[in-house]
């Protein structure tokens, strides 16, 4: 048998992941979007639909800054409480109207706790996503 020779780049999504999750101390931090943050801003990248079998509505993110998709009963539900709903792990690069949160998944002491890295609080630069949708530079 030969060398197995490959031709094609592993997809840019890995990448993305280990960006939005730093695991440099026992902390393990990872970056949140605020969906609540989504509707107050008015973001043109938050759609909903309605689930014609179930009769549920969802919503998401055009941008795949937060792959999933949000029942919008339960985030009601959710919003009435006094923590609200909370953050959705972040898996894309966000948008300028996007509002995230660093939180850790370990509290503890000593130095194996103490950040490292605290750049990683301030986040990645967000894209203008009008861009990534725009198909005319590549037609």
């Amino acid at each position: 048998m030969g060398e197995r020779v490959y031709t094609f780049q592993m997809d840019g999504a890995v990448q993305e992941r280990i960006a939005h999750e730093c695991r440099q101390c026992c902390a393990f931090c990872d970056r949140l979007v605020q969906p609540a943050g989504c509707i107050e801003a008015n973001c043109p990248y938050l759609y909903v639909y309605d689930d014609e079998q179930t009769g549920g509505r969802y919503m998401g993110c055009l941008n795949k800054v937060f792959r999933g998709e949000i029942d919008v009963e339960l985030f009601r539900e959710a919003e009435k409480t006094r923590h609200g709903f909370g953050g959705v792990k972040m898996s894309g690069r966000p948008t300028s109207f996007c509002r995230f949160t660093v939180e850790r998944a370990y509290h503890g002491e000593g130095e194996a706790f103490d950040c490292v890295n605290p750049e990683f609080f301030e986040g990645p630069e967000p894209v203008d996503g009008l861009h990534s949708f725009d198909l005319r530079d590549r037609l």
